[in-house]
């Protein structure tokens, strides 16, 4: 993908708080408890994610997947192989549900399609490519999202 995962994170909150403001197609009442909660959560997949990659020395940058040289596979990443992502979706789950309009919930899936085929596809094949039989394994164990259990492509 061309456009690193925190800027299009960004692109797609700001055009969600734009469609909420502008077109919010029908509006509706989310506790801010589960506002909050959707922001806790993305923390408790991005940070311990990013810690263990650090402790590992494994590279966090999604701009260069050809680069790692660590396949960390426990804690958070033994629940789902791509904390990251999983975490910056709920971020955005989160603060769409805070602008409480649909048009900027269909933003989360904009996201998730978008970071699941075209950012996510080239870096398993990438991790495919470096770490062989032992990604696969992985891939085979841990499903790509929470509940969505995809397994690497060919």
């Amino acid at each position: 993908m061309t456009i690193p995962p925190l800027a299009l994170l960004a692109m797609c909150a700001a055009i969600a708080y734009t469609l909420a403001h502008l077109i919010p197609l029908a509006t509706f009442n989310a506790p801010q408890w589960l506002v909050g909660f959707g922001l806790i959560a993305a923390t408790t997949f991005v940070l311990p994610a990013v810690i263990s990659f650090m402790k590992h020395k494994a590279t966090v940058s999604p701009l260069s997947p050809d680069g790692a040289t660590t396949l960390v596979t426990h804690g958070v990443l033994g629940v789902t192989r791509h904390p990251m992502y999983v975490g910056m979706l709920l971020a955005l789950l989160g603060f769409a549900l805070w602008l409480v309009a649909v048009s900027a919930i269909a933003m989360v899936g904009v996201f998730f399609v978008l970071i699941d085929r075209y950012q996510i596809a080239i870096e398993e094949q990438s991790l495919l490519n470096i770490f062989g039989e032992a990604y696969r394994d992985y891939a085979a164990r841990v499903p790509r999202w929470l509940f969505i259990r995809q397994g690497v492509e060919q």
